[in-house]
Parts: structure tokens; sequence; C-alpha cells
């Protein structure tokens, strides 16, 4: 029906509608014209910038590295260079696309089983260790999702990845060719200066590392949020089965289908499911496909784990971690 109403093929009635090009545009916008207040270190701006730097990146950057936002590869190759604020998209290919979404809580597969095991265990794949005994309290959730970005993903991954060639021991890294390497060097360096570098010379000394800290781990906050409640519950975190469409559904957790406000803020990864059924689809076109996702799956006796939004979502979130953090063989353990 979109292809047949706008007169397009199918494969570009796959890809961002107008509207969603629009919407893209628009938030850019109000991002870049933040810009000034953030530099010259407003205190709204603090909160306003990041919240809205992570806005454009769930509605467009992540749609491009999976090639959904359009039907030319340039375009979704190059347009996430223009925010390298959650990773470098050469990482990102090889962390989120080639290995979570092929290998979704498979062990020893998925990296993102394993990105900080000596703090956090999530799946029993991951050696019990007496840290995880604690790992549910506040101050160790708020500690990793605070640094999971600018010191995580951004820095140490990296690091690891082109020194070891392996992303989290688990997804071959193909090295680059130098040109490459020293571009992304370059990048990097940028991705540390307008982060980190930059408020120390334009901004008082008692405010620089509030500026230089805060939204960079504001930015953290709101990826671990939209990302951690997709598979890491009880229901997701150890399911399995050996068909590749039945496996993508039982591994995912859909959350607030029916709110503007949890597609808009998670950029559609509330729609989990149907997005690890079809990722090269846009985002935009989720909220169609739910709904027949959902009846397939009752149709069929498929497990379809929704909720209702994101206070429910989390609450899973933060009883399977607890649960992973009993030791194994222990009272009330069951992993």
């Amino acid at each position: 029906p979109e292809a047949e109403r706008r007169g397009i093929s199918i494969r570009q009635a796959t890809k961002a509608t107008p509207q969603r090009w629009f919407m893209i545009i628009s938030m850019m916008a109000a991002f870049f014209l933040s810009l000034p207040a953030f530099v010259s270190g407003s205190w709204w701006a603090l909160f306003a910038t990041p919240t809205l730097a992570w806005v454009v990146i769930a509605n467009y950057w992540h749609d491009g590295l999976h090639f959904s936002l359009s039907t030319d590869w340039r375009v979704n190759a190059t347009l996430p260079y223009l925010f390298p604020w959650l990773s470098s998209p050469w990482l990102w290919y090889h962390q989120h696309v080639i290995g979570h979404h092929c290998y979704t809580n498979v062990a020893h597969k998925d990296p993102d089983l394993a990105h900080a095991p000596q703090l956090m265990r999530e799946h029993n794949s991951i050696k019990w260790r007496p840290a995880h005994e604690t790992q549910e309290s506040w101050q160790r959730v708020l500690l990793i999702w605070s640094v999971a970005v600018g010191a995580g993903m951004q820095i140490l991954s990296d690091v690891r990845a082109n020194t070891k060639g392996t992303y989290n021991n688990v997804v071959p890294y193909k090295s680059m060719e130098t040109a490459r390497f020293y571009a992304h060097f370059v990048g990097r360096v940028f991705y540390f200066c307008s982060l980190f570098v930059w408020p120390w010379f334009a901004l008082p000394l008692w405010k620089a590392p509030i500026f230089a800290f805060f939204p960079i781990t504001l930015f953290s906050w709101w990826f671990m949020l939209n990302s951690q409640i997709n598979h890491l519950t009880e229901d997701c975190a150890h399911a399995e089965d050996n068909r590749f469409f039945r496996h993508q559904i039982i591994t995912a957790q859909d959350f607030g289908t029916q709110s503007a406000w949890c597609f808009w803020f998670s950029g559609g990864l509330n729609m989990q499911i149907e997005h690890h059924m079809f990722p090269c689809i846009n985002h935009c076109h989720l909220p169609a496909l739910q709904k027949k996702v959902m009846a397939l799956c009752k149709k069929h006796d498929v497990k379809y784990d929704h909720v209702s939004g994101y206070k429910e979502a989390f609450v899973k979130h933060v009883e399977h971690t607890t649960a992973m953090g009993i030791r194994p063989f222990s009272e009330g353990h069951e992993h």
C-alpha cells in the first residue's frame, strides 16, 4: 500500500518517508540551534543539548547504519558521521549490526552480553564474581550507565578492538587500511575534543568539568535506558530457538507500542521485536507492522513479550539484574 500510494518501488517504500526526513531534519536543526547556548555555558542547554543529541541519533543514526534510512548506501554510510557521539560507525557495524543482530543473546557470540563482566552479569554465560552480588544497587547501575558510552563504547571498546582484532572477544574485527585508520583516529580525536576538551578553554574553571562530563553522562543514561530494557529481562535473556526469526522474537521485548512518546524518545527501539525481524526497514514503518507481527505470533504460538511502557520495562530489567547477581547454587538462585 505504501509503495502504491506514493508511486515508488517496494524497496524505496521501506526507507524513511518524507515525513520522517522532515522530523529528522527538524530535530537536527533544534540540536544545532542549542549549541551556541551550550558552548556559552547555559544551564538549560546542559540538559537540552545532550538530550537532543540522543533523540537525533536514536531517530536517524541507528537506521542509517542498518541501511534503512535511504536506498542510497552513500547516504546511509555518510550521515552517521555527523553525530559520532554514541560510537564510531565503523565499530557499530561490528558490535551491533554484525554481532548483536545476528546472534542476539547467544552466549559467547553476542558482544552486548559482555561489556563489563567484572561489574555486571546479565547472562549465565558470564562467570559469577563476588562483585555481582550488589550489581542491582543504584550506585552500581548509575556507575555503569554513566560511563557506558563516554568511556566504554567510545574509548575502551575502540582501543581493544583495534589492538586485539576482536570486539569484546567475540566478533572478528576487520582491520582498517592505513588511510582509513588515520581518518578513524582523527575522528576519535575530534570526538574527545568536542566533549571533554573545549569546556576548559571556553568556560570558568569551576564550570568546565560539569560541561565536560555531565552531557555525555546524560546521553549515556538515555542510551542505556533505551537499550538494556529490550533484551535483558527474565523472559528474553536466555530464550533461544534454532529458527532465526523465532529466536529474534523471543529474545526481544517491545514496550509502549501505543505511546507516541515511547516511539519518539526511543527512536522506535520500543518496537524491538519488529526491528530485529526487519532491521533494514525504517523504524517509521514499524508501527504498521507491530500489530501484524503480534497477530502472527499468536496464530503460531510464539511468545511475544510486550510491556506497557518505560516503567514496567525498567522494573523487569532490574528484576533480571538482581536475579543474575545471586551466586550460582546458592539459596534463591535460579540461573
